[in-house]
């Protein structure tokens, strides 16, 4: 059936601009799901009116693992991404049923007709059928899996049509009026300025801020630091499980020998039976012209090292030794060629595949062998158990996958003449399946290699990990509370990483410092105990760590002033405010027509640029905007010295040009994009959102 095949390689949605835009800002924003609601032991998520119970959570989980069967996520990552998913369409459903936004099952059908080639008579037979997936008929199996897809499929284009519909609904809101028409029109307004800039960064020695000065700004600004769910700062020591001097130096004396037993015999006879438990052999190929490695067992590609450019010049029985780069990169890989063939350079292949019984194939093969082309045969093909397959040379790769197979790229080089074969014939259940092939493109030949690798895994023994779990150990029993866990670390020579975090975090970190995967339990710890305390040692064998918390703070509905990253944010405004100040009284004993002038004072360098207020710019203070689009033409021969956030601007401006015209249409599009974000928010903060999904992470 060539649906399933359709169905394969259907392409996405191609949802309208503001659509999709809305989409992605519901599935990929909320990374903080409000209030952090503690109610029913059942209850996964509460959206607006709607509960979703953790049987309808894991319904979902599954059915997302399944969709991505190949998408390697930690459980807790993925727990977050149906998080997400859920409130996304949720929000969506609502606030479309509230708008009394519908789609019709035809809209629906027309979208999935077009994705994957159906007509309704094929859809109406998918959809009565009453296929076995367990049968051993391809066509029930295959009749199966489409019924499957269309039953998932469906659903999300509904949730998907609604979308685009509520983003146009909700742009065609956004208009500006004809002040704000006016604004926009002269954003896109050119001047030639010059000016000097002079960075805050380098007066921050002058300048002191006390605690009052900082609390009274967090005082003005206490609404910028609410919270819609509780936190918690964490405090987190990491221990990479890393050998120790002696384990590497063992592990060296066995990558010598493997290397010389390597060497000493043809291919890989030398390692072959070797049963370190560190060393993993697998078979490469490969050809001089690409830059990929392809996994013979596997299939699948990998980068090619760049000592491979020196490995294939040698030839036969060459080998190249790689060690490690750095130290959480802990493989030796030892490369060997052990083989090299001449093949072509790559391949396009007319292929037939018959479903019957053996007589049958005879058949079609007979036909083919006497004449009869492979497309003819599709133009005539009344045969349901026969699939035909042209060569596509746009799809065509730089070396087939076909020729790394030894058997049959003899096949193929005997039959380069362009006469038909048997590629391939397989039994699946009472079905005989065979594939007849025809060479329908073919390059110049090209020496293929065939390169043995072996890899040596340097791990920390156990000696190793037991001495650096009884180090830690030793550490939190000696100091059990928050403040002594930080305040002695740097003696006891560890390092005390911290972070804040909420329901809907996956693991502990940051993005500065990295997160640590498999931390969602230490997440669950925090919010379980009280501030002050220290966790025991979570070790992971798998990521290779030891890893210990300590609850410093609880925040329930603002973030306090003492918190180090808040205390930094108004730090810093209070001192810039101050430096722009000083300055700017600087400033007032020049008193120049020139910018150079002020350029000497502050030993600072003068540009001219051509500058639109509304673009991209070098000078991205919006008060500098603001300055020169509010004065306009008066700007002009005048200079403007400007206290910014981070630094004092001394703009002139030396002309003003002729802004290109605007049409209603693209102000219209420039103010949405301006205001979307907003109306985004409009739609989160519309109903009250709660992500209870962290009482049940292990």
């Amino acid at each position: 059936m060539a649906v399933l095949e359709k169905l394969r390689k259907r392409p996405k949605l191609l949802m309208g601009l503001i659509g999709g835009a809305l989409v992605l800002f519901i599935l990929t924003a909320i990374d903080n799901p409000m209030s952090l609601f503690r109610g029913n032991d059942t209850l996964a998520l509460q959206v607006g009116d709607k509960n979703i119970d953790i049987r309808q959570f894991s319904e979902e989980q599954e059915k997302l693992q399944k969709k991505n069967p190949d998408q390697k996520i930690d459980g807790p990552t993925m727990q977050q991404q149906v998080v997400q998913q859920i409130i996304g369409q949720t929000l969506i459903t609502e606030e479309c049923d509230d708008a009394s936004i519908n789609v019709s099952d035809d809209e629906i059908l027309n979208v999935l007709f077009k994705e994957t080639g159906l007509d309704k008579k094929t859809f109406d037979q998918i959809k009565n059928a009453n296929p076995n997936p367990n049968s051993q008929d391809p066509q029930q199996q295959q009749l199966a899996e489409a019924k499957v897809y269309c039953q998932n499929r469906v659903p999300e284009i509904a949730t998907e049509l609604k979308s685009t519909k509520l983003g146009l609904a909700i742009m065609g809101c956004i208009k500006p009026n004809k002040l704000e028409e006016q604004l926009l029109k002269e954003e896109q307004t050119p001047y030639d300025i010059e000016y000097t800039k002079v960075d805050y960064a380098q007066y921050t020695n002058k300048y002191k801020v006390s605690d009052e000065e900082i609390k009274e700004a967090y005082d003005l600004y206490k609404e910028c630091f609410k919270i819609d769910q509780e936190k918690r700062r964490i405090s987190y020591i990491k221990v990479d499980l890393d050998p120790s001097a002696n384990d590497t130096k063992v592990a060296n004396g066995m990558i010598a020998k493997i290397y010389n037993s390597f060497a000493s015999q043809e291919g890989v006879l030398g390692i072959k039976n070797n049963k370190d438990t560190h060393l993993f052999i697998d078979s490469l190929m490969t050809n001089s012209n690409s830059n990929k490695l392809t996994v013979v067992t596997t299939g699948a590609s990998e980068p090619k090292d760049p000592i491979f450019t020196e490995l294939l010049e040698g030839g036969i029985n060459s080998m190249k030794m790689r060690n490690p780069k750095g130290p959480r990169d802990r493989n030796t890989y030892i490369y060997k060629v052990t083989k090299m063939v001449q093949c072509p350079d790559s391949l396009g292949l007319n292929t037939v595949q018959v479903v019957g019984t053996k007589q049958m194939q005879d058949s079609i093969f007979a036909l083919l062998t006497n004449g009869v082309t492979i497309d003819s045969l599709n133009r005539s093909n009344k045969n349901q158990n026969i699939a035909i397959q042209m060569f596509d040379p746009s799809k065509a790769p730089s070396v087939d996958a076909l020729l790394y197979q030894d058997s049959i790229r003899e096949k193929i080089i005997a039959h380069l003449d362009g006469s038909v074969f048997l590629l391939d014939s397989q039994t699946q259940g009472d079905q005989n399946i065979a594939v007849f092939a025809q060479v329908a493109q073919h390059k110049a030949p090209i020496t293929l290699y065939s390169v043995a690798r072996a890899k040596y895994e340097n791990e920390p023994s156990e000696t190793t990990v037991n001495n650096l779990k009884k180090a830690l150990q030793a550490y939190i029993d000696k100091n059990k509370t928050t403040a002594d866990f930080k305040k002695n670390a740097k003696a006891a020579k560890y390092d005390v990483q911290e972070c804040v975090v909420d329901a809907s975090n996956a693991a502990i970190g940051s993005q500065m410092t990295g997160t640590i995967t498999g931390t969602r339990d230490l997440i669950k710890w925090a919010f379980d105990n009280k501030p002050g305390t220290v966790s025991e040692i979570k070790e992971d064998d798998e990521h290779g760590y030891l890893v210990v918390a300590a609850v410093e703070d609880a925040y329930i509905d603002y973030i306090p002033y003492t918190d180090p990253t808040v205390k930094q944010q108004l730090t810093t405004y209070i001192l810039n405010k101050k430096i722009g100040e000083g300055l700017l009284k600087d400033c007032n004993s020049i008193k120049a027509t020139d910018v150079n002038a002020y350029a000497q004072k502050f030993n600072s360098t003068v540009d001219s640029v051509t500058y639109i207020p509304g673009a991209p710019n070098i000078i991205s203070d919006l008060k500098v905007a603001g300055r020169i689009v509010g004065m306009g033409k008066n700007a002009i021969g005048k200079i403007q010295v400007v206290a910014g956030d981070n630094a004092l601007y001394v703009v002139k401006v030396n002309k003003q040009g002729t802004p290109r015209p605007l049409p209603k249409q693209e102000i219209a599009g420039l103010y949405q994009r301006k205001m979307n974000a907003d109306a985004y928010g409009m739609l989160y903060n519309s109903r009250k959102i709660a992500n209870l999904t962290l009482k049940f992470s292990n």
